[in-house]
């Protein structure tokens, strides 16, 4: 087989291959998010580390997170009311579907929430 054969081969496969893969899918932040309302909190995505970032003002609010084949859960932004930021960092494959939704909960129950917002990580 003469060389420019083969690498006519080799390219051939390459772009096969990569036909079948498909793109990769570009991570998505999700921007900073208020609670509907009398903004009791607010929280954003970040897709590089996978980091949730949350700010509480009323002692009550929380984020609904989840992550496609990962998992989900209600992560209750940690302060006293003052303002400031804290950080909640997991660890997910890259591409992965993710979601926020921050909320106030009152007497046990969520209160004032935003809508379900969705990036990529």
């Amino acid at each position: 087989m003469q060389t420019s054969t083969r690498v006519a081969a080799v390219i051939g496969a390459f772009v096969a291959a990569m036909s079948v893969a498909g793109p990769s899918i570009a991570q998505q932040d999700i921007p900073w998010t208020w609670n509907s309302g009398d903004h009791d909190g607010r929280a954003k995505f970040v897709a590089e580390g996978e980091v949730y970032h949350g700010i509480e003002y009323s002692h009550s609010a929380y984020v609904n997170w989840s992550a496609t084949g990962s998992g989900s859960g209600r992560w209750y932004i940690p302060g006293t009311g003052s303002g400031a930021e804290h950080t909640l960092n997991l660890d997910f494959p890259e591409g992965k579907s993710v979601t926020l939704k921050v909320c106030e909960e009152k007497s046990g129950l969520p209160d004032d929430c935003s809508g379900t917002k969705t990036g990529v990580s």
